[in-house]
């Protein structure tokens, strides 16, 4: 009986995220590729800046110059859940009207070049515990945060057409899609901090 109502849910989450892509399939496309270039643009930066040598640029960009830094605990959380409530909170804005949904997939594109760019950063100049924390926590991390910021925007985006053709004043259904991913995000946001400071650098290094 459980089993059969694992399966029933588990069907009924693959039938909603199949509607939901093919009900915004090009949405989702051009999302995909504006965070796509974010990505390789950040790639292309990290090895510039690197090369240049100059330490200015880590204050420049705000990146990461002492490994320390991604082992304080409440200080990642609280500044991860800030950033990414005011992301969302734009987003949410840039989804009310057509016009602005150009902003949005340049902020997602941008915060694709944070990621890429700090996690790229932090292999060159941390080497072995870089590589450790980059592409082992935080990478896997951001890019899924990611995903949730995407898929937030799409969905508001969709949510707020209907609104307004249906002239619809009922917030619960802007409200809850808020409160859901803001929370699959603090998730992930505890995830991250706290791996960070399990496997901080000198535990690496006793291991």
């Amino acid at each position: 009986m459980k089993s059969k109502r694992i399966t029933r849910n588990l069907y009924s989450l693959r039938y909603t995220a199949s509607e939901f892509f093919s009900q915004n399939k090009l949405k989702i496309i051009i999302c995909l590729l504006f965070c796509f270039v974010g990505l390789l643009t950040g790639i292309f930066t990290a090895i510039k800046l690197y090369n240049i040598g100059d330490s200015d640029v880590f204050e420049d960009f705000n990146l990461t110059y002492q490994l320390e830094d991604l082992e304080k605990f409440a200080q990642n959380f609280f500044g991860r859940l800030l950033s990414y409530e005011i992301v969302m909170v734009l987003l949410f804005v840039f989804s009310l009207n057509p016009f602005l949904y150009i902003f949005g997939w340049c902020l997602l594109a941008y915060r694709a070049f944070l990621i890429s760019i700090n996690c790229l950063m932090i292999i060159l100049v941390f080497s072995f515990n870089g590589i450790i924390k980059s592409l082992l926590i935080i990478l896997p991390c951001q890019l899924i945060m990611l995903v949730v910021l995407m898929t937030f925007f799409v969905f508001m985006c969709r949510q707020i057409r209907i609104n307004n053709y249906l002239k619809c004043k009922k917030y619960s259904n802007i409200l809850y899609p808020f409160l859901i991913a803001t929370l699959a995000l603090t998730i992930i946001n505890l995830v991250e901090t706290f791996l960070l400071f399990i496997f901080r650098s000198n535990i690496i290094l006793v291991i």
